[in-house]
């Protein structure tokens, strides 16, 4: 279990988290809302080891490699979709060729030789997450996963975070139609 104890994150005078207490089990789906600025994507970003915190403790963790964070705006390398796909796999020692499966569950596999850069927002997002599903991580981060979707779009990533087996942990302002074990809700 992943334990978290008085978090707190601040920008120089500013207090950007505020978390005294969040337990997430194995194999857990957990929506972590509040409004803007409340801390949710800093919570992502400290648990992804991307941001220390000021101050609090977070505990059990799994090992780096083994957490992945799918941000707001999701990162590409230049190059084809194909490309960032297998590039990701790689770094997790899994067959290049689950990338082609991820594509396909994903309804993107047109995508596939395209420059990764030249993808609208929705299509990076579904990739993006795609991508984080594909390389099989045990705690999976993902900041706003159903923004800026279609509604058939929308379905399928559900869906695909749905059968996730890991533990999932969701960034929204609000509950967002993925079925949580649990809510944690931020302060203002």
């Amino acid at each position: 279990m992943i334990r978290v104890r008085d978090l707190r994150v601040c920008f120089g005078s500013v207090t950007a988290l505020r978390l005294d207490r969040m337990d997430l089990r194995e194999k857990e789906t957990v929506c972590v809302v509040g409004p803007n600025g409340s801390g949710k994507s800093t919570l992502l970003r400290v648990l992804a080891g991307l941001l220390p915190p000021t101050s609090g403790i977070i505990s059990n963790l799994p090992r780096p490699g083994r957490v992945v964070l799918v941000h707001q705006e999701p990162y590409f390398f230049a190059g084809s979709v194909r490309e960032n796909m297998i590039y990701a796999l790689r770094l997790a020692g899994r067959p290049a060729a689950v990338a082609e499966i991820w594509m396909q569950r994903a309804k993107a596999e047109h995508l596939a030789d395209r420059p990764a850069m030249t993808l609208s927002v929705g299509e990076r997002r579904r990739l993006a997450i795609a991508r984080a599903l594909a390389v099989a991580p045990q705690l999976l981060l993902v900041d706003e996963p159903l923004a800026a979707l279609d509604a058939f779009h929308r379905d399928i990533i559900r869906n695909e975070l749905a059968d996730f087996a890991g533990t999932l942990l969701v960034a929204a302002p609000v509950v967002d139609g993925l079925d949580y074990d649990r809510v944690v809700r931020l302060p203002e």
